[in-house]
């Protein structure tokens, strides 16, 4: 399944379903350490709580993601997949070593407690990156991912002299549109086709059977498809 080289032109469907692919830049299998898998896990939790869309299916490879999703009525599935690749590629190279500019809205200090993209900000309280907003502005009352945990477990790994290339992401991504047919003996061939593909794309490279980064792992994130 090719990506172009050029942004393709995106078609954007009212309550329509997707099947996303979004891969590592040159295909580097960043993904074969898991504690970027984790890391991964816990953008895409939060990008959702974010975004408003719902999540049917996901699998974490070592140099791609697979995704289906319905986006929300409040942004697009570009803007959810934009946001979800620019703050989890800032939250990884913090992680590897890759430190932010002083003078970068983004500086962390310290804290490791990162802002988010324009493309992420929140509606109605803090700008600290990956927060949720539960009303208040006080630190209890906001969900973070813990950059700094991700952090010190890769250094405890790796130590400060890690051979990891900067985190980059593919420009582009690829996103169908999945079809539902009228036609009951065929209404859900698309469907049960890319659902099938994402949730058991481990098993096609090659990876364990029981390989932990799949939605069939993670219930709790998973939306029941409407019939």
């Amino acid at each position: 399944m090719g990506l172009h080289k050029n942004s393709p032109k995106r078609i954007y469907v009212p309550d329509a379903v997707y099947y996303i692919v979004i891969k590592t830049q040159d295909n580097y299998p960043y993904f074969k350490e898991t504690i970027f898998c984790d890391l991964f896990i816990e953008s895409l939790k939060l990008c959702k709580k974010l975004k408003g869309f719902k999540l049917y299916g996901f699998s974490v490879i070592y140099d791609h993601i697979n995704l289906i999703i319905r986006p929300g009525n409040e942004f697009n599935f570009s803007q959810i997949i934009k946001s979800l690749k620019e703050n989890f590629s800032r939250n990884a190279n913090i992680v590897i070593g890759y430190t932010v500019k002083q003078n970068s809205p983004f500086h962390v200090g310290c804290a490791l407690h990162v802002s988010d993209t324009t493309s992420c900000r929140l509606r109605g309280g803090g700008t600290a990156a990956f927060q949720v907003y539960k009303g208040g502005n006080s630190d209890e009352n906001c969900e973070k991912i813990d950059v700094d945990f991700y952090k010190q477990e890769f250094l405890r790994k790796y130590g400060e002299n890690n051979l990891y290339l900067k985190f980059k992401w593919l420009k582009s991504f690829y996103d169908h549109i999945i079809r539902f047919h009228d036609n009951h003996l065929r209404k859900e061939k698309d469907w049960d086709f890319h659902y099938d593909y994402t949730v058991y794309n481990h098993i096609k490279h090659g990876l364990p059977e029981d390989w932990q980064y799949t939605s069939l792992n993670y219930p709790e994130l998973i939306d029941s498809m409407e019939k």
